[in-house]
């Protein structure tokens, strides 16, 4: 995971939204949800609930890496 990913995750993880995630790293909501997506697609995240599923494959990730990444 990219450290721009990580950022997003982790806002993800407090629960904010795209707009809240955008504010704080001074980025384009558009931007945000263009980065969702890539994650989405890297991830072979393709259905379902797919902010949870990212969550947890980051989280599984950061467990089996010993913190972040």
């Amino acid at each position: 995971m990219t450290p721009r990913e990580r950022q997003i995750v982790d806002l993800l993880l407090t629960g904010a939204e795209d707009k809240d995630i955008a504010k704080e790293l001074g980025i384009a909501y558009r931007t945000v949800k263009a980065n969702f997506n890539r994650m989405y697609m890297k991830y072979g995240i393709t259905d379902g609930v797919k902010r949870v599923k990212l969550a947890v494959m980051a989280y599984k990730e950061s467990e089996s890496s010993g913190g972040h990444s």
